[in-house]
């Protein structure tokens, strides 16, 4: 659960070697931002870090175990921005409205990296490994916080109780997904706003 990893962060000290290492992982994260996590090599953010190959080979041994990194520290990121503000609105609908507003700024934003959550999705569809393996845990957790902020709507009178919740995350995920896809694909201007339109109607049939 979300909850459970923001609990578990790791605390990096700034002892030997470990700042080196967050800028390995942070100069990979703007590269995966940017070229797909498929993007980084080795090499390249061994040129960027001005470092030898073998020298971020020490920090992580392989470029699919940095790779694996590189979407904990985008899920870290993503908690922060998404998650733990909305932990400030009253449990239920205001809460679940602030979870997805804030993560369609994510996938619209322009100054924003693309959300690995739906991107990842589609680069590891059909790779089985770690790597794939890590953004379906990530994905998973952040379905049942939507799932369970979806809960807390119908338990709080918000929502309806004749609901399905299952079918109600299915639809503000897709239209999450359909957002991504219209805005950094297609470029259109006007994605976010049939995106808030559709999701308005659909907190208002149910």
């Amino acid at each position: 659960m979300l909850m459970q990893r923001t609990n578990q962060k790791e605390f990096i000290e700034p002892k030997k070697g470990s700042v080196t290492k967050s800028l390995i992982l942070k100069t990979a994260l703007e590269i995966a931002s940017k070229s797909g996590l498929e993007g980084l090599t080795i090499g390249n953010i061994a040129e960027t870090v001005n470092m030898s190959k073998s020298g971020v080979f020490a920090h992580f041994g392989s470029r699919e175990e940095l790779q694996v990194e590189v979407v904990r520290a985008y899920y870290r990121g993503f908690e922060g921005l998404v998650f733990v503000p909305a932990l400030s609105k009253p449990k239920g609908l205001p809460r679940l409205k602030q979870m997805i507003s804030a993560w369609l700024k994510i996938s619209v934003g322009g100054d924003t990296s693309s959300c690995f959550f739906i991107a990842g999705a589609a680069e590891y569809d059909d790779r089985p490994g770690i790597v794939r393996d890590e953004l379906v845990r990530s994905v998973k957790d952040w379905r049942a916080a939507i799932l369970r902020a979806i809960q807390e709507s119908v338990a709080a009178g918000h929502l309806k109780k004749s609901i399905n919740a299952e079918a109600l995350l299915f639809q503000l995920y897709s239209t999450v997904l359909g957002v991504h896809h219209d805005s950094r694909f297609l470029r259109n201007p006007k994605s976010l706003t049939i995106a808030n339109k559709l999701i308005k109607e659909i907190f208002a049939n149910k």
